[in-house]
């Protein structure tokens, strides 16, 4: 039970700093969005992802699983479907210049916004276990 509220808890903090760092994610910010968002997105990285892993993974052979995003896509699409308080939208990235450094300004559609956010879904919640397991050793 203890790892269970833990994961909840890994999944609430990963959701909100996604929504903090990703303007094209963003989730209504009550407790109880933010708590059934993150149970339901580890019922679905716990049961779902594994099913439709096994279902492509034929796919993914072939792409050496390259095809691997798209399964994170499915289940960021099904969170949204499944809960109502998040929202995956298309924006208008204003550009940057820093160091020398000149980001143009463009336009980001709705797929590679969904792609954009469950890069950005995973690697936080990736960096939070790595730190986990660090500690623990």
């Amino acid at each position: 039970m203890k790892i269970f509220f833990r994961h909840i808890l890994i999944n609430l903090l990963v959701i909100y700093l996604t929504d903090l760092i990703y303007p094209g994610f963003s989730i209504l910010h009550d407790t109880k969005t933010l708590l059934s968002a993150a149970v339901i997105w580890l019922l679905l990285n716990k049961i779902v992802k594994p099913i439709i892993k096994l279902l492509l993974l034929p796919i993914n052979l072939i792409t050496l699983n390259l095809f691997s995003w798209v399964i994170s896509l499915i289940t960021l699409f099904l969170l949204q479907s499944i809960v109502g308080g998040i929202t995956v939208s298309a924006y208008s990235f204003p550009g940057l210049s820093t160091g020398g450094f000149v980001f143009p300004a463009f336009y980001v559609g709705i797929f590679l916004s969904y792609l954009i956010a469950s890069c950005i879904l995973n690697l936080i919640h990736n960096f939070i276990i790595w730190l986990i397991r660090k500690d623990s050793e």
